[in-house]
């Protein structure tokens, strides 16, 4: 199953609520792990090799819009890349992928990185 695939399986996490963003270790290969909710659903989409990201609009409600992985030449892209355009790097090094986080409300992120991974857990109603 490609990323693509995988973030279709949450729907691009539509109306989920961001409410973690984790840096990993100051080293290589380095890691940004991001936490999400919807309802009684928790998943943690951690971006691996990560060269570079931006994040913006941080607030207290962080109402997902959709995340996507960019076809080079979309205008998508496009935006990603603008955004990543003034960002220190910590590495000379390009990753081979380019995501956005697009918001309904509050925090947007552009990330540069290699692979990712998601987990999910459906938790007891009370």
């Amino acid at each position: 199953m490609t990323i693509t695939e995988t973030l279709e399986q949450f729907g691009q996490f539509h109306d989920w609520y961001l409410d973690v963003v984790a840096v990993g270790p100051n080293s290589e290969p380095r890691t940004l792990t991001l936490g999400l909710y919807r309802g009684n659903e928790r998943a943690t989409v951690t971006f691996e090799g990560v060269t570079c990201f931006r994040l913006e609009g941080m607030g207290l409600l962080n109402i997902v819009f959709k995340i996507v992985l960019p076809q080079h030449g979309s205008e998508d892209h496009s935006i990603a890349l603008t955004a990543l355009a003034n960002v220190d790097r910590l590495s000379d090094r390009k990753a081979s992928q380019v995501a956005y986080l697009y918001s309904t409300l509050d925090a947007e992120l552009a990330i540069e990185f290699d692979s990712l991974s998601i987990g999910h857990e459906t938790r007891p109603t009370n």
